[in-house]
């Protein structure tokens, strides 16, 4: 039985959604929605009492995560939850959509298996950066709880303190100036012909590898890591590609990989919601074949041109000017959904062959370093896409997870083989043959 607890000190009673958080609920469906995953994996065996009390601890401490998402006349938005949520065991198909009237209507979950904690939530609620705020909070939580004191810093939070407006804000209002609005009209990209996997079974292939080699070879090329990962997922999917028309006198689609830009890099911002553009850099075998190093080095320019302040603006205004748009807002919420779906189909994943959202290399405090084992994170099933990809990095370890609902493998086969081809040293897991 749900247990309940007063509201929080300094939380209001319902938020509205931030301005990234509001395409989420108006292109749901009924067995989909847009979720992910991350989690920890601690040195012991998860105690299921203990994690709970620091579950309610955390969500104390962080009310945007205490909250239900409610359909109101013109917007969802946002309800404070009384209950608390509850902690369950892990499952070998993650992130499922959670239903109405789940888990006491929270918008996220937590789960636990032999030493892991995973934390998976509607994306309404946050984007990475702030659920891995969460994340650690919590397991920073537990472990005090079973007597080792961790203090806040480096992501965690302290569980005594009062939540701050700062970490409840939507940032995307506060910096948007609209100097310039940019247009999202680009061309539609490549999509892989595979067989869907049944409803809600999401295949997760990871390969671990050496930070220090991946960040060797980047180097070489004169690109980030980043860079470097989204161009090997790029040269794989213009293989696959390439595979699929030969022996057709068919066009090749441009391949694209959707690259989330956390804009807490670009203003200074607190917050633990959504604060993230995209952008969608790639190649267009259409023009010729691409080696390796030059799709690489398209993906670096494309990068180097689009991460700035400047650009980025634009962008977030012209988000952010759909929202305050008169007509918009008046607008009945049944009207702003068809609307928000068409152009969900328009510029949504039509737009991108494959997402890559890499949260960089995992800080925690000192003290707390000693418990943890490895951060895992996991992008939930697209809606219409085949696949979706991620990294995370602890402790000289880089995790590149590829999630996808296809029967078929080669996509992650050419990935990780070049990557070896490389001289990088790749360790692949699947839940298909779970460790």
């Amino acid at each position: 039985m749900a247990v309940k607890n007063e509201r929080p000190a300094g939380a209001p009673e319902w938020y509205r959604l931030d301005n990234s958080a509001l395409i989420y609920p108006a292109v749901m469906r009924r067995n989909w929605a847009a979720m992910f995953r991350v989690s920890v994996t601690l040195t012991e065996t998860i105690r299921p009492d203990v994690l709970q009390q620091a579950l309610e601890d955390t969500v104390r401490r962080m009310p945007t995560f205490r909250l239900s998402l409610r359909r109101g006349l013109f917007w969802y938005y946002l309800d404070l939850n009384e209950p608390m949520p509850r902690v369950e065991p892990d499952v070998l198909n993650p992130c499922k959509k959670i239903d109405k009237g789940e888990n006491g209507g929270y918008c996220f979950r937590v789960r636990y298996y032999r030493e892991r904690i995973a934390l998976e939530l509607f994306h309404s609620i946050s984007d990475g950066t702030g659920a891995m705020v969460f994340l650690k909070t919590l397991a920073a939580r537990y472990l005090t709880l079973r007597g080792h004191p961790i203090p806040a810093g480096e992501g965690v939070l302290d569980c005594g303190e009062e939540p701050r407006r700062e970490e409840m804000e939507d940032s995307h209002l506060k910096h948007a100036h609209f100097q310039r609005i940019e247009s999202r009209r680009e061309s539609a990209a490549y999509h892989p012909a595979m067989t869907r996997e049944p409803v809600h079974t999401l295949s997760v292939i990871t390969g671990r590898m050496p930070v220090e080699q991946v960040h060797e070879r980047a180097g070489a090329l004169g690109v980030t890591i980043n860079e470097y990962l989204a161009g090997a997922l790029c040269y794989a999917f213009c293989r696959l590609q390439k595979k699929e028309l030969a022996g057709k006198k068919q066009r090749p689609k441009p391949v694209k990989i959707s690259v989330p830009i956390n804009m807490r890099s670009f203003y200074p911002s607190e917050t633990v919601r959504n604060f993230s553009l995209f952008v969608n850099p790639g190649v267009d075998p259409s023009y010729g074949d691409y080696s390796f190093e030059e799709t690489v080095l398209q993906i670096h320019h494309f990068m180097r041109l689009r991460l700035n302040e400047k650009y980025l603006n634009a962008v977030l205004s012209a988000n952010v000017g759909n929202q305050k748009n008169a007509a918009a807002r008046l607008a009945p919420l049944f009207l702003k959904n068809w609307a928000m779906d068409i152009g969900y189909r328009l510029y949504g994943e039509s737009r991108y062959t494959v997402s890559l959202s890499n949260l960089g290399v995992m800080k925690a405090p000192a003290a707390m370093a000693p418990y943890i084992r490895r951060f895992d994170f996991i992008m939930g099933p697209p809606r219409t896409n085949t696949h979706g990809s991620t990294a995370v990095s602890w402790d000289g370890v880089l995790n590149l997870t590829v999630a996808s609902v296809v029967e078929e493998t080669e996509a992650e086969r050419l990935l990780f083989t070049e990557l070896v081809r490389r001289g990088i040293h790749v360790l692949v897991e699947s839940n298909r043959n779970p460790y």
